[in-house]
């Protein structure tokens, strides 16, 4: 399987799941590790736009990153299981608590979900802490910018 994750050029490599341990995020309460990546290049680029509230202006890389194939290891629950309010902006607890219990649970190695910012789009969550962890490769990591660079943005 193939995704994709956007950051800051010191934190990309990163994929101990720290970042969103901090504050938590849309699937994890805070202090508890996950990787939060894209299915697709742009899916993966629509979150911090959401979460930002804007267009960032920092330059950001994004990684492509080769995942084990294996099916057995990825969990996808249909939309009627999420629980209500997963979709909430910004996110709130219910999204957090169903995930912050399928970390714990550490029965698979990723968690495919729907984007709360477009409709036909799916992220993925990463458990760190599952062994299948150390079959993640990097396939190549560019410069990425919002826009072009220069261009005129709208206020």
């Amino acid at each position: 399987m193939q995704a994709w994750r956007i950051g800051k050029a010191e934190d990309i490599e990163d994929l101990s799941g720290a970042g969103a341990a901090q504050f938590g995020g849309r699937w994890n309460p805070p202090d508890q590790p996950a990787i939060y990546l894209g299915l697709s290049p742009s899916g993966c680029a629509l979150d911090p736009v959401i979460l930002a509230g804007h267009v960032p202006h920092l330059p950001f890389k994004l990684m492509h990153l080769q995942l084990p194939r294996d099916p057995e290891l990825y969990e996808e629950p249909p939309l009627a299981e999420l629980p209500l309010g997963w979709d909430n902006l910004p996110p709130d607890r219910p999204s957090m608590e169903f995930g912050g219990r399928w970390l714990a649970r550490n029965e698979h190695f990723g968690l495919i979900l729907p984007s709360a910012a477009m409709d036909g789009t799916r992220c993925l969550l990463v458990n760190p802490w599952h062994p299948a962890c150390s079959r993640i490769s990097v396939v190549q990591i560019t410069d990425f910018i919002y826009g072009k660079p220069g261009a005129r943005r709208a206020a």
